[in-house]
């Protein structure tokens, strides 16, 4: 099979999602070999697995946008586990949140953590024709209700639970919690700007340039999280 031929600006676009693929790990382990190590917070471990997950799911997501063919019978694999994977690290970080918000209450952390977990599982074992995008067919049902219906709703409650935590408290801990929750949103934002149809409309009205978006966005997301971070201290 030929390699794929990229033009300077795709090319550009696969190196910085190495970049944030780098970032993600950065985080995993500065969380989980640092925060954890130092203080034995499951809701660092928590934040540390998340980023781990972000990142693995990105990588095969990059396999899926730039290395496989429209054709082959692996790209609704390479799909299916990226977002598998992205769900999973949703369920982690709602967990680790609910675990600082819900406190000495293990049943209903887990109640209120499930359903992205279920969602996972769902991707996992459902065939690719009850949930993958088919190019020239109609949405699956399932496909419609992961990401238009849940995805949107994890998508503003993630940071406003961030800001909540990030009022109830002061000083740098206030300013990293509010730093996080931007990032968060900043990062979730530039997710709905990768999807095919806004990528679209962005190449139509913003000089070709709509795949470029997504990318910053996350860019510039992650170093709000580092940021907010870096603050806590």
């Amino acid at each position: 099979m030929p390699y794929p031929v990229y033009d300077p600006v795709e090319t550009i676009i696969i190196g910085g999602w190495f970049v944030i693929v780098g970032y993600f790990l950065i985080l995993f382990l500065y969380f989980v070999v640092f925060r954890y190590q130092e203080n034995r917070n499951l809701f660092h471990l928590g934040l540390g697995v998340f980023f781990l997950l972000l990142g693995v799911a990105r990588a095969f997501f990059m396999v899926y946008d730039f290395y496989s063919a429209p054709t082959s019978l692996w790209k609704p694999i390479w799909w299916k586990i990226g977002t598998c994977i992205s769900w999973a690290a949703i369920f982690a970080i709602i967990l680790s949140l609910a675990y600082v918000i819900i406190e000495d209450k293990l049943w209903l952390q887990v109640v209120v953590a499930l359903p992205p977990l279920i969602v996972s599982i769902l991707v996992a074992v459902l065939p690719p024709v009850l949930i993958y995008p088919f190019d020239g067919q109609p949405l699956p049902l399932a496909y419609m209700i992961f990401n238009f219906v849940l995805l949107p709703i994890y998508v503003i409650v993630l940071p406003l639970l961030f800001f909540d935590i990030g009022r109830r408290l002061s000083g740098p801990l206030r300013r990293s919690n509010f730093l996080i929750g931007a990032g968060f949103l900043m990062y979730y934002l530039g997710r709905v700007l990768q999807s095919g149809t806004v990528v679209a409309i962005l190449n139509t009205y913003v000089l070709g340039l709509g795949i470029t978006i997504a990318p910053l966005f996350v860019f510039f997301a992650l170093i709000l999280i580092a940021l907010g971070v870096l603050s806590e201290k």
